[in-house]
């Protein structure tokens, strides 16, 4: 059997993209910044990069926004581990809400999303999973606590048991701190929680220390195939201290540690992976940046090899040392914008392979056509290879393109395509192949918003 995820996670953008941009105004153009009430971050880190868009939404304010959104996807190859060519059509409803309030020293904001999905199937064998429902939720905060010091903290949690919905966001941007932002999720009841809590020190004007702690929980119930090797389900904690000085309104350098620890199925395999980089930040134009990280990387693993007939298991230790550097690039005009960059870092692997020696490279171009109207294409490469055993490999390719239009105030459509390729290299139990897929799906999405105490 094969293991085919990667189309889910492309399916998952397109019903998710869509209801970011549907929080944004995007009917007239605003060519002054919004000032945005209460405290603002006092230091970003060097590997973001601007948005994609184009347009500045309104000024931001405390208020409460309800949303729903309704669409399809067709996915032409969306259980290929089970066979070949099978046709699904997934149609889904989602309705949302999200509050927030600004303070002059404190901001928060919460959401909540629940959704309900129904697919059916042109070929292919049946399954059970016809129609689910999810359940989506986040919050978090940003507090001056003093002249200097600021804390700020977020948590993202989802549950769902639908399989198309396997991932919350399309593959992203690889950063320093997120080197490789996908996860291939299995086709069965999973959930997911990330929280990240940083506490940020103005040393001066041109000095900053930054300190950053993650928690990270992946979780399935019903894991089938590959119950006897479960590195999709995942505990992770991590720490990091930055420190960045700025040379000149246009050159900034720092130096950081970061230690992560990765434990995958409750001790089959843990990995601690400490890292010391130097991270560069370059204004080359005020509307063109580049930044980077490169440092050393020490990777210790314990992995526990399990037989449950008989009982027998064997415990295998393993170290690496090699090069943690990534790059990322962006430029933005008044009607297109560039994103580009490549990372080399280990990470979790996404669920397949545990812990894993990840590169990356993507690139993005947006062009907005007309006020109402804007078109994204992108493509993005991974290739990610276990750290215990090098011929266990995974590799992907994906290409998507994207058109929004503005109906109304609040009214938006979208429609999306996406092609997916991957190729495995005995990954365990799933084996090698290759897989592709073509996945086109459409949807609309109407917002509400009004401001709190009127």
């Amino acid at each position: 059997m094969t293991l085919r995820f990667g189309s889910l996670l492309l399916a998952v953008g397109i019903l998710c993209s869509v209801f970011a941009r549907a929080q944004n105004d995007t009917g007239t153009s605003d060519n002054t910044a919004p000032v945005q009430p209460g405290p603002k971050p006092a230091f970003t880190y060097p590997d973001a990069s601007p948005s994609l868009d184009f347009l500045n939404p309104a000024l931001e304010n405390s208020s409460i926004t309800l949303g729903i959104g309704a669409g399809f996807t067709y996915d032409s190859n969306a259980y290929s581990y089970i066979s070949s060519n099978q046709d699904f059509w997934l149609f889904h409803v989602t309705p949302s809400i999200k509050i927030q309030e600004f303070r002059p020293h404190l901001s928060w904001n919460i959401y909540y999303a629940p959704g309900y999905q129904a697919y059916t199937r042109i070929s292919g064998p049946a399954n059970s999973n016809d129609n689910l429902f999810s359940q989506r939720a986040s919050g978090g905060f940003l507090w001056q606590l003093a002249r200097r010091w600021q804390l700020s903290g977020s948590d993202n949690f989802t549950y769902s048991a639908n399989p198309f919905d396997s991932f919350l966001t399309t593959p992203g941007t690889p950063t320093m701190n997120n080197p490789n932002p996908l996860i291939y999720s299995p086709l069965s009841q999973y959930t997911l929680n990330y929280g990240l809590l940083t506490l940020t020190n103005q040393l001066s004007k041109v000095d900053t220390l930054t300190f950053t702690g993650t928690a990270n929980y992946r979780n399935t119930s019903t894991y089938n195939l590959v119950t006897s090797v479960p590195f999709y389900n995942l505990i992770s904690y991590g720490g990091r201290v930055d420190y960045s000085h700025q040379f000149s309104p246009r050159l900034s350098l720092g130096t950081g540690y970061d230690f992560n620890s990765l434990d995958f199925g409750a001790g089959q395999q843990r990995s601690g992976i400490q890292t010391i980089s130097i991270t560069c930040s370059y204004l080359i134009r005020p509307n063109m940046t580049i930044s980077g990280w490169v440092g050393p990387e020490y990777t210790s693993t314990k992995t526990v090899l399990a037989i449950p007939i008989p009982p027998l298991s064997q415990t295998f230790y393993s170290s690496l040392w090699s090069t943690s550097l990534g790059a990322n690039f962006s430029w933005q005009g008044r009607r297109n914008s560039v994103r580009a960059g490549f990372s080399r870092q280990v990470s979790d692997g996404g669920g397949i392979l545990a812990t894993t020696q990840v590169n990356a490279v993507n690139g993005d171009y947006h062009r907005m056509i007309i006020p109402k109207m804007s078109i994204v294409v992108g493509a993005r490469y991974f290739h990610d290879v276990s750290t215990t055993v090098s011929s266990r490999s995974y590799s992907n390719v994906y290409l998507n393109a994207s058109l929004t239009y503005t109906l109304a105030k609040s009214l938006t459509a979208t429609g999306t395509y996406g092609y997916v390729h991957q190729t495995q290299s005995n990954t365990i139990l799933i084996g090698t192949a290759n897989y592709n897929a073509n996945i086109v799906g459409a949807s609309i999405n109407y917002t509400w918003n009004h401001p709190l105490g009127r």
